[in-house]
């Protein structure tokens, strides 16, 4: 595609500063469970309280696992509850909730979303320290996608969290004033590719951060977005399923709709809903980017199977195209989605991490 003439975002900030939120404001945090999980978490994404130079993305971060932590605890609760509940009295197993493929796909997606978020959000953490002049701007996208997914997946168990702020609208408008180096980077593929390879090998060590080079703006744009094409056409896939491989490249496709529309918003001194609405479409394929990436960049024995990774893909390609306002993509109906219910399921009951994104 072509690349945007120009790259000037409008309303540069005069004096940046990282947008600060805290996602969970209000979230109970009394069980010792959760006050684990969290504790898993905030090591996971790398959150480091002590930080001084960069204090508001360690902050931004500890939203995120706090945020992460309420959808988690909604999907293990629901799960456990389709798991028991019954029907009838006579306890047979054909009545319970979690046997009903209405029950499963629900939870499947459920599950998929609360994945896609925890994608983003590892690779957003971990990229601070190896990508850290574009982590403003992925800073930027998880801090409103995160509330944003977890919210959908609530909604879509009947137990909706209200996790989406009104300080949403002022991310993405952040992002919108960078829409013009977001398609000039995509056009040129830019990558910085050894910050990218360190960020995704999960688990393995960080240097440490370097808080001098934090801002709110990325004039590089978005590594992970833009690796993309390479990654689709490198050995990287090679040994993924020809279902992952064909949701990769129908993900691409759209992103690179999205890249032209992106090119076409002007410049302006504030964004409109609809600019928003892109900016909220380029979250989304940036945690599609998170999952494919942060799985290829393993080493193959330590992928594992390719459940999670297949269910994401899915939901995010679905929600690209709903905030794209094109039809819904065709995927097959015998998906992973009820395979993810039951997975989900044995997990809750042990009370293991649910996403296979967690570090």
């Amino acid at each position: 595609m072509a690349s945007h003439p120009g790259p000037r975002p409008a309303d540069e900030p005069d004096e940046p500063a990282l947008p600060v939120r805290d996602v969970a404001a209000g979230l109970d945090q009394g069980s010792r469970n959760h006050e684990e999980l969290l504790h898993r978490r905030r090591a996971a994404l790398r959150q480091d309280p002590a930080a001084n130079r960069a204090a508001e993305l360690s902050q931004q971060v500890l939203g995120w696992a706090q945020t992460l932590d309420a959808g988690e605890r909604t999907l293990r609760d629901a799960a456990r509850g389709a798991l028991h509940s019954d029907s009838h009295p006579d306890d047979s197993r054909a009545d319970r909730p979690i046997d009903r493929p209405q029950t499963r796909q629900a939870l499947g997606r459920a599950a998929a979303l609360l994945g896609a978020a925890e994608a983003a959000a590892v690779l957003a953490a971990r990229s601070a320290h190896t990508l850290t002049a574009e982590s403003g701007l992925t800073s930027t996208l998880v801090s409103a996608l995160v509330p944003a997914l977890v919210g959908e997946l609530t909604a879509e168990l009947g137990r909706p969290v209200a996790a989406a702020g009104p300080e949403v609208d002022r991310f993405r408008s952040l992002v919108v004033t960078q829409f013009p180096w977001l398609v000039h980077g995509f056009a040129l593929e830019t990558v910085d590719e050894a910050g990218l390879a360190q960020a995704v090998r999960r688990g393995a060590p960080l240097a440490e951060l370097d808080a001098d080079r934090l801002g709110p703006l990325s004039r590089g744009g978005c590594s992970p977005v833009q690796a993309l094409p390479r990654v689709l056409g490198g050995p990287e896939l090679g040994g993924a399923s020809a279902e992952v491989q064909s949701l990769a490249k129908a993900l691409l496709a759209a992103g690179d709709e999205l890249h032209r529309r992106m090119a076409e918003v002007p410049e302006a001194p504030q964004s409109t809903p609809a600019d928003r609405q892109l900016a909220a479409a380029y979250e989304t394929l940036y945690a599609a980017a998170a999952a494919l990436e942060c799985w290829a960049g393993q080493p193959e024995p330590g992928r594992g199977d390719e459940l999670w990774l297949r269910a994401t893909l899915r939901g995010l390609l679905a929600r690209l195209h709903r905030l794209l306002d094109e039809p819904a993509p065709a995927l097959d109906a015998q998906a992973a989605e009820e395979a993810l219910a039951d997975r989900i399921a044995e997990l809750a009951e042990t009370g293991a991490p649910l996403t296979s994104f967690a570090c």
